[in-house]
Formats: C-alpha cells, sequence, structure tokens
C-alpha cells in the first residue's frame, strides 16, 4: 500500500515512509521539534511526529519506563479516547494506537486525531516516536482519506526506531 512513498528521517531517531507528494516542515511545541507531514495538494489531514527519548531513573527500568510512557499515550481515564490498543512489534518494540475525538485548536471544528506511539529500549535508554494524524471530521470515514488512513498506519506500524 506504501508503495511508491519516500522515506524520511526525523532527528536521527526515527525513519518512516511517507506520501511522495507530502510536504514537510518543522514546528515547535513545548519545547519540543517536530515534524509536520502535509498532503501538498488541497488534501485534508496534518502527520504530526515528535520523538523522544528517556533515561530511566536509577531503581527505574527501561521496560517500566515504556510501559509507563504508553499507558500515559492512550490515556486511560479519558473519555474522548477511544479504540486503544497496546501490542508488542515483532522486533521487539511496543506499539501502541487510540483515537481522540476533539476540537481544532485553530479553527474550532470537530476533528478525529488518530494516534500512535512506537517505542523500544535502545542502549539502556527509551525511545519513542508519538504520531498524530489529525483529520477534520467532515472527512473522517470518507475516501481518500481511509485510504490514505490505512497507508499511515501500515507506514507508523513499521516505523524504524533507529
Amino acid at each position: 500500500m506504501t508503495d511508491g512513498w519516500r522515506s524520511v528521517e526525523w532527528e536521527n531517531r526515527v525513519r518512516l515512509r511517507i506520501p511522495p507528494d507530502w510536504i514537510v516542515l518543522a514546528e515547535r511545541a513545548e519545547g519540543h521539534d517536530v515534524a509536520v507531514f502535509r498532503p501538498a495538494a488541497d488534501g485534508a489531514g496534518v502527520l504530526r511526529l515528535l520523538a523522544d527519548e528517556r533515561t530511566p531513573r536509577s531503581g527505574d527500568s527501561a521496560a517500566a519506563v515504556l510501559h509507563e510512557m504508553t499507558m500515559r499515550f492512550v490515556r486511560p481515564d479519558d473519555v474522548r479516547v477511544s479504540d486503544r490498543a497496546v501490542e508488542p512489534r515483532g522486533d521487539g518494540a511496543t506499539l501502541a494506537r487510540a483515537v481522540l475525538v476533539g476540537r481544532s485548536e485553530e479553527s474550532g471544528e470537530a476533528e478525529s486525531h488518530y494516534l500512535w506511539l512506537v517505542g523500544a529500549e535502545r542502549a539502556g535508554r527509551v525511545r519513542v516516536a508519538m504520531f498524530s494524524f489529525a483529520l477534520p471530521a467532515s472527512c473522517d470515514g470518507r475516501e481518500p482519506y481511509v485510504t490514505t488512513l490505512a497507508a499511515l498506519d501500515e507506514a507508523i506500524r513499521t516505523a524504524d526506531l533507529l
């Protein structure tokens, strides 16, 4: 499904495939650099990527830190979040997914946020890549967005933590 897509790297921490015509930008949010991927055409939807790395505190294991980060990511107590799932990947990484329904900060319009976290231990540290695909509710469940979302899900599921 992602044939013809191009490979991009972010902060020497994560590599993934995106549609060949998408524009790659960067923004700063809450003190972090965030990769922003937008369709070059007038298509809706914005994919954002934040990569982070944590060193476990004394007495904590990397596995415990990754578990804590994963649970915070899927927001078990947030009623706006649905379709939560946490599963191991074949390469030893953890994949977490969820959907958050809310409002756009820019327009105030209803919006769906498809969320993914890919995390793994790397040399005693925890490395995570957090993805958010924001889509106006009016586009949700309609073509070509369904196809794009399925392809992004595949690309993110197989993203490489470097």
